[in-house]
């Protein structure tokens, strides 16, 4: 064999050896390994993704590392349509940055509480979508927005957490979540999406006083708690009544004494200072007991000296919200 042909055959041998090295290296890379119920591959020689939980598995606690590799990511779809998935443990982890799109959709048995640690950085599409179980959530991530169709469909989920990290709320991030009853948003938040409370028909949301979910429950006609209505103007309104009339029902009776008590035992609320003012007989700054007692003494007929049951008039400060 002349020297030009063997140099051609130990080209061709070369190319043929590296084609095969690359591929090798290729599918190494998506190999599927398992390490304590849980399905994982490598991202490079130092971090590692989960993939998925082997069958039978119903407690998923993510570890910080595995085989000495950090667990930084939660791949997307690692745990899809999993129904045999009941607790999800993120307490042991150190270095996990990513929740993918999708990671734990449609686990419908997953319930109790689930807290996304302050270690992720990017908490992707639907990630916890139709998770009908799930109890509670805390969202400690540093994050700024909680994903489009984040807990969409969550239909058991009654308390959610959010951190001041949060700026926006995605598009149907808690739609159908139809056991939440209260969301408190911070004022942090400057988006939340048309949609992202969808269907949630008996939600009150905690609002900051002219903050963007202010704006946002008052145009969607959602019910709304202000958090600090002490932020709220307020102008001057002139009010008559009737002093003694601690209920407002134009005449005094054991009632009006009976609801001084009950406001002082923080058994009904004060109407917004309007019981405090009416009941207030000794022209007094602070609603007491003896308010109530000279209510009582002059339906007795043993007090009868104004200004107790005459009509008078009050300028008050009342919101303009």
């Amino acid at each position: 064999m002349n020297m030009k042909k063997m140099i051609k055959k130990v080209s061709l041998l070369l190319v043929a050896l590296i084609i095969i090295c690359a591929s090798m290296i290729t599918a190494s890379a998506d190999t599927i390994y398992y390490d304590n119920g849980l399905l994982y591959t490598y991202l490079n020689n130092d971090e590692i993704t989960i993939c998925g939980a082997a069958e039978g598995v119903t407690t998923v606690k993510i570890p910080y590392y595995i085989n000495y590799r950090y667990v930084v990511d939660i791949r997307n779809r690692a745990f899809l349509d999993n129904t045999e998935i009941t607790t999800v443990d993120f307490s042991n982890i150190a270095f996990l940055r990513r929740i993918g799109s999708f990671a734990f959709a449609g686990c419908t048995n997953l319930s109790g509480e689930v807290v996304i640690p302050n270690t992720v950085t990017t908490f992707d599409t639907a990630a916890f979508q139709g998770c009908t179980s799930l109890d509670s959530v805390v969202i400690d991530a540093q994050v700024e927005k909680v994903p489009n169709q984040g807990f969409q469909g969550c239909t058991n989920l009654s308390s959610v957490t959010l951190n001041e990290n949060i700026t926006e709320i995605g598009y149907y991030a808690f739609a159908g979540c139809t056991n939440l009853k209260e969301l408190v948003i911070p004022s942090t938040v400057t988006t939340i999406a048309d949609s992202a409370f969808d269907n949630d028909e008996e939600i009150t949301l905690g609002v900051y006083y002219g903050s963007a979910a202010y704006t946002y429950a008052k145009g969607k006609g959602i019910a709304y708690t202000i958090l600090d209505p002490e932020n709220i103007p307020t102008e001057p309104k002139e009010v008559t009544f009737i002093l003694g009339d601690a209920d407002g029902d134009g005449e005094i009776s054991i009632l009006d004494a009976t609801k001084i008590q009950r406001v002082l035992a923080s058994i009904d609320p004060d109407d917004d200072g309007m019981i405090t003012l009416r009941g207030n007989v000794n022209e007094e700054k602070e609603l007491n007991i003896l308010h109530a007692t000279k209510i009582q003494r002059f339906i007795a007929g043993y007090e009868v000296a104004e200004p107790i049951g005459t009509e008078v008039t009050r300028t008050i400060q009342v919101p303009v919200e």
